[in-house]
């Protein structure tokens, strides 16, 4: 499912004092089945851009295309309920949107609403738990009990029940050690290789790196740059003027390459970058 902005605008608190512009004239086009990363400094309109893939937030201006579905300024978001069948989105913070009293309820609530009876929406419930690292023990748990990480799981969690073609996720290792952040990208990856497309926003760019297609680069709430990952991390003097982390490895490479040698900037794999070095010392 293509995702296609016109044009957009967004203002936060239009015609107040308090107004700001956070999205100006963004054109961007997602290609369906892309695992597309989003990044960009604190501020820069990640955020608003993915809110409003699934009209949580209208544009103040231009045009919303998800596939078959458009999305105005003047369009409600009652209107608009299939969207957020098509399109699941993971905040940054998940206790934003877990608000049942059980874990079960709370993941059952989004397919029950989409017209899935009770029973299969249960089933569905243990199977996404199961995806997401937690067991059955955890559907009769309060949500609120869980400690920051576990809360990210059943956010992630409920969107998945609803089979959702796009998958957006805003941050959604944030609170996870470091072996079960690699399990849910994984998992991530895995969903994207069925043919969905998942948009992952991310500061972190050896995630970027390992699993992604391609790369939306926001600065000051426009569209910078949209590229392949391999294209974009050539650029390591441009990522670093936006004070973007380089991925440890290709850190490793910009350094030796400082340093006389000539070693290709896009290599993901040590073993390969050991080899390229190891040819250039026996030269």
């Amino acid at each position: 499912m293509s995702i296609t902005f016109k044009k957009v605008e967004h203002i936060y608190s239009e015609k107040t004092p308090f107004s700001y512009h956070a999205l100006k004239g963004v054109d961007l086009n997602i290609e369906k089945g892309k695992m597309t990363a989003l990044i960009g400094h604190t501020g820069s309109g990640k955020s608003t851009l993915i809110q409003h893939m699934n009209a949580l937030l209208l544009p103040s201006a231009g045009e919303v295309h998800i596939e078959d579905i458009l999305i105005t300024a003047t369009d409600k978001p009652e209107s608009l309920k299939p969207l957020r069948k098509k399109a699941g989105l993971v905040f940054q913070f998940p206790e934003y949107q877990l608000f049942e009293e059980t874990i079960l309820k709370d993941i059952i609530f989004g397919p029950k609403n989409f017209g899935i009876n009770e029973d299969e929406a249960i089933e569905m419930a243990k199977k996404v738990l199961k995806m997401v690292g937690l067991d059955e023990s955890y559907l009769e748990k309060s949500p609120f009990d869980l400690s920051g990480g576990q809360k990210r799981r059943v956010a992630i969690a409920g969107i998945l029940a609803m089979d959702p073609d796009i998958l957006i996720l805003d941050e959604p290792t944030a609170g996870l050690d470091p072996q079960g952040a690699k399990e849910m990208l994984n998992l991530f990856k895995k969903i994207n290789q069925t043919g969905k497309t998942v948009i992952l926003v991310s500061h972190d760019m050896d995630q970027v790196l390992e699993y992604c297609d391609e790369v939306i680069v926001m600065n000051k709430g426009k569209v910078e740059k949209h590229v392949s990952v391999d294209e974009l991390f050539k650029e390591t003097s441009y990522l670093m003027s936006l004070s973007i982390d380089l991925p440890i490895i290709t850190s490793f490479i910009h350094e030796l390459n400082q340093n006389g040698f000539h070693i290709d900037p896009t290599i993901k794999d040590m073993n390969k970058l050991i080899e390229s070095i190891g040819g250039e010392l026996n030269e």
